[in-house]
């Protein structure tokens, strides 16, 4: 079961992506947050950008947002009120 956090609760979103980016590279600073895994990438900012790229796919995503991490399966679904996306980490 996943964690659902607002961006407007930018200090779990942060908490969150952290934990949810330990095997990669994560970079943070009042503004955005980014998770690297090689070659694959999530970035999130505070005013609501949404990016995401793998190597066959990127997504992109402006506006008010939930976030729903679930750690055990390694995977982070952004839901709006016209979008659910979901980003896999690599090697789970």
């Amino acid at each position: 079961m996943g964690v659902r956090v607002h961006l407007s609760d930018w200090d779990a979103v942060r908490e969150q992506l952290r934990r949810f980016g330990e095997p990669g590279d994560v970079t943070a600073d009042g503004e955005r947050i980014r998770v690297e895994f090689g070659s694959a990438h999530v970035e999130i900012s505070r005013t609501g950008r949404v990016s995401t790229s793998m190597p066959l796919h990127d997504f992109e995503r402006d506006g008010p947002v939930d976030l729903v991490v679930d750690h055990e399966a390694g995977s982070l679904t952004v839901e709006g009120d016209d979008v659910s996306y979901t980003f896999r980490r690599p090697g789970g």
